[in-house]
């Protein structure tokens, strides 16, 4: 369990989570669309993510990139949508960190909602 301080519900959140994973993260895309409507509408949240601890890949051109991890939430509540985009992204991160061979501090390990 982890708390923290953010400019909103979502922001607090999300660094809540960070806290608990310890990955440097940078949020690069946020969207959040109602599927259904009126007031027990059901929201989906979409994010991109890199990590900023060396997810990089090459191209064939032999350009180095940064990887980016892409996920969905969905929920009838806005920060509970938001944190399962988040922690699924986070989880397809550490996923990929643990088959491209990346040693994983013992600590870090993927994250369930």
């Amino acid at each position: 369990i982890a708390c923290a301080n953010g400019t909103g519900p979502v922001d607090s959140a999300y660094k809540a989570v960070d806290v608990i994973v310890k990955e440097r993260v940078t949020l690069l895309e946020y969207s959040l669309n109602a599927v259904t409507e009126g007031i027990d509408a059901i929201a989906t949240t979409r994010v991109l993510i890199r990590g900023e601890n060396s997810h990089t890949s090459t191209n064939t051109s032999g350009e180095t990139f940064y990887r980016t991890f892409s996920a969905t939430g969905a929920g009838m509540d806005i920060v509970v949508s938001s944190v399962r985009a988040y922690v699924n992204a986070l989880n397809k991160m550490l996923s990929f960190k643990n088959q491209t061979g990346v040693v994983v501090n013992s600590e870090n390990s993927q994250v369930s909602v």
